[in-house]
Formats: C-alpha cells, sequence, structure tokens
C-alpha cells in the first residue's frame, strides 16, 4: 500500500501536466511561439547557405587543401604563419587599404555635393535623378571594360584628349604604370559607387523637415551655416550607413580590378581578393587561399557590428 499512493499521484500529475497547453508548458506567448515558428525556415537557409561555407572555410584554413586533391591534412596555423610571414600579402593588405580609404572618401564628398544639388530646384529633376543613378545600376563587366577602353594608350580617349590639349608629350600607360595603374582603378571605383550615395543620401536629406531651413533663413542664417546645423547632423545617420556598407564592399571589390589589372602591373594594384584568388585558383592551394579571407573577417566582423548599430539606433529615432 505505501507504493501505491505516490504511483497514482504521478500518474494525475502527468495526466494534469499533459492538459495543459504546450505553449504554457514553455511558458512563452502563443503568438511569440508562432513567430518563432515562422523564422525557423528562415534560420535554416541562413545555416545552409551563411553558416556551413562559413564553418568550411575556417576548417580548409587550418589544413594544406590543394585543388582536385582529395586529402586535406592538418596544418594548424601554418597557412596563416606563411602569409603574415610573405611580403606580397602585407603588400596587398597597403593597396586595399590605400583603395578602400581613398575611394570611400571621395565617393562620400561627390555624392553627398550631388545629393544637395538634387535637393534644390533643378529643371528635369527627375531625369537627372535617373541620369546620375546609371553609373552604378550599369553591369559591372560593362562599366570595367569601356573604363578599359578609355585607359588604352593607343587609341583610348584620356591620352587623345590631353595630347589634343597639349597636357602630355606621349601617351600614358594607365594601366600599364605603377605610378598610375591605383590612381586609375580607384577613379573608376569613385565613378561606379558615388551614384550610391548620390541617391541614398538624397533620400535622408529630404526627410529634414523644411521648417528647420525656414527658421534657419529668417535667423539670418547663410547656406554655410545652414548646411553646417541643418543638414549635416540631419543626414549624419544615412551618412554612416551609406559608409559602412560601401566600406565593406570596396574592401572585398575584385571584378573591377581584376577585369581591368589582374593586380598589376605588378603588384602595384594586387588586393586581398585578387590575391586569394591568385593563390587557391591559379596556385590550387585552396587552403591558404581561404586563409586570406579569413584574415579579413575581423575588420568585417568590427564593420558590421558598427553598421548593425547605426542601423539599430537610427530606427529607434524613427
Amino acid at each position: 500500500m505505501s507504493g501505491t499512493f505516490p504511483t497514482q499521484l504521478t500518474r494525475q500529475t502527468t495526466r494534469e501536466s499533459a492538459r495543459i497547453p504546450w505553449d504554457r508548458r514553455l511558458g512563452l506567448p502563443r503568438d511569440a511561439l508562432f513567430g518563432y515558428a515562422m523564422l525557423l525556415p528562415g534560420l535554416a537557409l541562413i545555416v545552409i547557405l551563411v553558416g556551413y561555407p562559413f564553418g568550411n572555410s575556417i576548417w580548409m584554413s587550418f589544413h594544406r587543401k590543394l585543388i582536385g586533391v582529395p586529402d586535406a591534412p592538418f596544418v594548424g596555423l601554418q597557412n596563416y604563419v606563411d602569409l603574415f610571414t610573405d611580403v606580397d600579402y602585407w603588400i596587398a593588405v597597403r593597396n586595399v587599404m590605400t583603395y578602400t580609404v581613398v575611394s570611400v572618401a571621395f565617393k562620400l564628398v561627390l555624392g553627398l555635393s550631388v545629393a544637395v544639388i538634387l535637393n534644390e530646384y533643378v529643371p528635369f529633376r527627375g531625369f537627372v535623378r535617373s541620369f546620375v543613378l546609371l553609373p552604378w545600376a550599369m553591369p559591372t563587366l560593362v562599366t570595367v571594360l569601356t573604363w578599359r577602353w578609355m585607359y588604352n594608350d593607343l587609341f583610348g580617349v584620356f591620352n587623345y584628349v590631353l595630347l589634343q590639349l597639349d597636357l602630355i608629350n606621349a601617351p600614358k600607360a594607365w594601366l600599364g604604370t605603377r605610378a598610375l595603374a591605383m590612381m586609375s582603378v580607384i577613379i573608376v571605383n569613385i565613378w561606379r559607387g558615388f551614384p550610391f550615395f548620390a541617391i541614398t543620401l538624397l533620400a535622408g536629406l529630404q526627410g529634414i523637415p523644411a521648417e528647420l531651413y525656414d527658421a534657419g533663413k529668417v535667423d539670418g542664417a547663410s547656406v554655410i551655416k545652414r548646411f553646417r546645423h541643418i543638414t549635416f547632423p540631419g543626414v549624419i545617420p544615412v551618412m554612416a550607413v551609406v559608409t559602412l556598407l560601401s566600406t565593406i564592399w570596396t574592401f572585398n571589390d575584385f571584378a573591377i580590378i581584376w577585369l581591368l589589372t589582374q593586380g598589376g602591373p605588378g603588384d602595384a594594384t594586387e588586393v586581398l581578393s585578387t590575391l586569394t584568388y591568385k593563390i587557391a585558383i591559379g596556385g590550387t592551394e585552396l587552403g591558404k587561399g581561404v586563409a586570406v579571407s579569413v584574415t579579413l573577417m575581423p575588420l568585417l566582423l568590427l564593420l558590421i557590428i558598427l553598421l548593425t548599430r547605426f542601423t539599430a539606433e537610427r530606427e529607434e529615432r524613427l
């Protein structure tokens, strides 16, 4: 008899627990559980498309993985040691920093200037906005091939115009001279990327209340003061997000440099993305090539965290 009562009590407790709805047993509202259930397919997709390749890249960076060879022996940090003791790697780091900082800075200044102009009344403003967006909307291949033709030292547009104006005595090899190659690819990146700054910053400018400008005019504020105290503070959140996005894209840019110079002449325009391609595909050292990309992750992760933070703060203000 002594063991019958605890058994009956356990069975009764089990039956009572079964009557409790499953959402109450988890301690969450029904609508919250439904929301989490709707997120599961998207989460699974992210794990498959992002998580697995990311984890596989980390794994390969610690192995001597060669293209076409099934065996991949574990080498630990050897791939990273080889990179950090390689002069070519540090040249690529210097080049990508120069390429990114200069390109983003000019895109920001040029894009903000165009946005301020387009924010004012100009004839055919809709057409002008569409025309400004054209460089960013064009396929990268078309853009780069057009610029490559203009840079041609024999029949390019730039050399022809400069020779006609007597600004140069002989044609310049824009993409074949170390002193000119980096500047040339940066110009292409600026031309292609500044419309994104202009249109996005224009949207931010249009969100600034017109009453602030009217009040500034009544108070006698000049155009410069209105820009300094109204326009610039109002557009800073958008500017921060756009700058961080462009920095990430420019840092990972491969198509423009590869199609124009393939990292040359020599290593004048070699960046980390082209170095990764040459090591992993050209040199068949997939593990070492992936290690180059992995070294970018701390910086890119920092930029992504900053981008997420600025985006969240902007949404809270709205």
